[in-house]
């Protein structure tokens, strides 16, 4: 059988999808006044605003004064300066909105489990509470397929309930779309609640870009070879998940995976990068079982240096990173193209292309 990992389908999907035009809505904007976004700031959340601004959405972001608002203020998006933890700020910021797109969350496989729940359990509560009081008509939840567990296997739907989470971060999401469901029902707020996979495109700092980095430094390890299925999806086409889910009828009360659905692996999606980079294809592997031993063991060194020195850096390897690398992520986008109407509009080639622009434009790219 050929191959059918991200070379072939660049090479198949190189003429597609570079200008396709976006989704068609089943139905005219369910709201007519601001659209708070959270995490605007952050990978997802600024592909989700550079949207919401190109369909004419009168835009407001609830950033923090710390946060680089750059991208914000050239796109022209109303700031409302605010703090997630600050439920007082989150309150005045969602007054007069109709919307609300709930993307800020704390990733991280490594910080610690208050910190996690903090921002991600609590901060939602802050959020849906801020909804409800200001009688917000529809919130958009975007939370992951972490939810899941990693349970491996093909086409992964929203059925699949976890056994087990590989970190706090996968569980404290799942604890923040419980959240949403019982504010839904209990204050008669629509929420819908979207699942993207592994999101890559500009700006991707924490993923795509530690990945490029690792490739120009020779030390990007694959697991297994890097055979498993990366569960890709292009930011642009998560941004217009968002979009769709805040207008279509038949949203409220679904949760729905956002993944381009495509069987890109890890090998064929560094060999990509690589030569795309000018860089040698990614020659390292070790065993899941060795990756996984080796990741708890730096978590958990990690841990003990950020007590003792303040340590911020992330491991090199986490748990979180093995299981994503290690096991199939491969999710059923079915639901979102039957209930949104929802479809990948740009396609791998295009993706790639795009993601590769922002990296050769990188300070030392």
């Amino acid at each position: 059988m050929p191959r059918r990992d991200g070379q072939e389908l660049g090479r198949r999907a190189r003429h597609r999808h570079r200008h396709a035009a976006p989704p068609r809505r089943r139905r005219r904007p369910v709201t007519g006044g601001p659209c708070l976004l959270t995490g605007a700031t952050g990978f997802i959340g600024g592909h989700v605003a550079q949207r919401l601004v190109r369909d004419g959405r009168h835009v407001r972001c609830l950033v923090r004064p710390t946060s680089d608002a750059a991208l914000l203020r050239e796109l022209g998006v109303e700031l409302a300066v605010g703090d997630l933890m600050d439920a007082a700020s989150v309150a005045r910021a969602a007054q007069g909105c109709d919307a609300v797109v709930h993307g800020a969350a704390l990733v991280s496989d490594w910080a610690t489990v208050a910190e996690i729940r903090q921002v991600n359990v609590q901060g939602t509560r802050n959020v849906l509470d801020a909804a409800a009081g200001a009688s917000v008509r529809r919130l958009v939840h975007i939370s992951s397929t972490d939810v899941y567990g990693h349970p491996g296997g093909r086409a992964v739907d929203e059925t699949h309930v976890a056994t087990r989470f590989a970190n706090w971060y996968a569980e404290t999401k799942a604890l923040a779309e419980r959240e949403v469901r019982a504010t839904a029902q209990a204050r008669g707020l629509e929420a819908v609640i979207l699942r993207p996979a592994t999101v890559y495109g500009p700006r991707s700092t924490d993923v795509i870009g530690e990945i490029a980095k690792a490739i120009r430094g020779r030390h990007m390890v694959l697991i297994d070879g890097g055979r498993t299925i990366a569960g890709l999806v292009y930011a642009g086409n998560v941004a217009d998940a968002a979009l769709l889910a805040l207008d279509h009828e038949a949203a409220p009360g679904e949760a729905y995976n956002i993944t381009d659905a495509l069987p890109v692996t890890w090998r064929g999606l560094t060999d990509d990068l690589a030569a795309g980079l000018g860089c040698p294809p990614v020659r390292l592997s070790m065993p899941y079982d060795v990756a996984g031993a080796i990741g708890t063991g730096l978590e958990h060194g990690y841990r003990l240096l950020r007590r003792a020195t303040g340590l911020r850096t992330a491991p090199l390897l986490s748990r979180q990173a093995v299981q994503v690398m290690g096991v199939d992520q491969d999710f059923s986008n079915a639901r979102a193209r039957e209930g949104l109407g929802w479809t990948p509009r740009v396609g791998y080639a295009a993706g790639l292309e795009a993601t590769l622009d922002w990296l050769r434009a990188l300070p030392g790219g």
